[in-house]
């Protein structure tokens, strides 16, 4: 951190800082909320989980460099979708960042960033506060000091089209519906960044490899199916498998296509006139009985009861 700090009072003593930060940068877009409008958002329930502060595109930001002994009061997004740069957290030296990573600056923590020399970076970044960003962190898989995040190039792409978005939103205007959209916009690209991480990090791999035998579920819902089995398509471990399953859908891999098979029923019982004992074996249930059973233990109703419910 004290190298963060000297590193500041040598920028502050530059007069080029000071050029840059008055002339900014050719084709720069941004937002910056009035703080009286934060402070609103804030005590909204909408907002008070996620709420947008600033926002803006940098391209090609040549000479472009920030320090931060303190931090910002916000937390700090910085997507790279072009050329090169560099960040450094409170606790961690200097590294490169090249395009489609993430950066992550937790709110009142020291940190630092700029171009490459060569082949500055473009970047969309995003100041955001809220009860949220610590979920969020913790799902993304980011330290508490911060840190990088690789996405894939389809990860890159989503997240900077939903930042692209929130920044039009803001555009527009300080309205609660624009400020709406745009958190909506940036809880969109976290869901992004989450899903779509790139092979690179093998946590994040292995996840997505357990999550993907969701789409299989879905197309088998005519019969029962087994953990190994699950694990098998996978390709890891029964306990690894299953664990990793909770962790992204928060239920078991066996009971989580249960609920797929009973909510077909469902839809079998609102769209056609098949009889219960039809859509139970539809669904993979052989016996009608045990059929009924695990529809009331889900849905709390029985099949027919269900059937009869006016819905809409």
């Amino acid at each position: 951190m004290d190298g963060i700090r000297n590193k500041m009072e040598d920028l502050m003593k530059s007069s080029r800082l000071q050029r840059k930060i008055r002339e900014g940068f050719r084709g720069q877009h941004l937002v910056v909320l009035p703080r009286s409008i934060v402070s609103e958002g804030a005590r909204h329930p909408l907002l008070s989980g996620l709420q947008v502060t600033d926002v803006g595109l940098f391209p090609r930001a040549q000479r472009h460099e920030v320090v931060r002994p303190q931090g910002a009061e916000s937390t700090l997004l910085i997507l790279c979708t072009a050329g090169r740069g560099w960040a450094q957290w409170e606790k961690g030296a200097r590294r490169e960042i090249r395009a489609g990573e993430l950066l992550w600056f937790p709110a009142n923590r020291a940190h630092a960033y700029g171009a490459a020399e060569t082949s500055p970076w473009t970047l969309i970044w995003v100041h955001v506060v809220g009860a949220e960003l610590e979920g969020w962190r913790e799902w993304l898989g980011v330290s508490a000091q911060g840190g990088a995040l690789p996405l894939s190039r389809e990860g890159s792409r989503e997240m900077t089209a939903q930042l692209e978005e929130a920044y039009r939103q803001l555009e527009s205007g300080y309205a609660l519906t624009q400020l709406v959209f745009a958190a909506v916009a940036v809880r969109a690209a976290l869901t992004g960044a989450g899903r779509l991480r790139a092979g690179s990090n093998p946590e994040a791999t292995t996840a997505v490899r357990a999550a993907s035998t969701v789409e299989w579920m879905r197309e088998h819902l005519d019969r029962a199916v087994r953990l190994p089995e699950l694990a098998a398509l996978a390709g890891m471990s029964v306990p690894h498998y299953a664990a990793l399953f909770r962790q992204t859908t928060g239920y078991a891999p066996v009971n989580y296509h249960l609920r797929l098979r009973i909510q077909r029923a469902c839809q079998l019982l609102d769209s056609t006139l098949l009889p219960v004992s039809e859509v139970a074996e539809a669904t993979g249930f052989s016996d009608p009985y045990y059929f009924s059973r695990m529809f009331r233990g889900i849905m709390s109703r029985s099949p027919r009861a269900y059937r009869q419910l006016q819905k809409g």
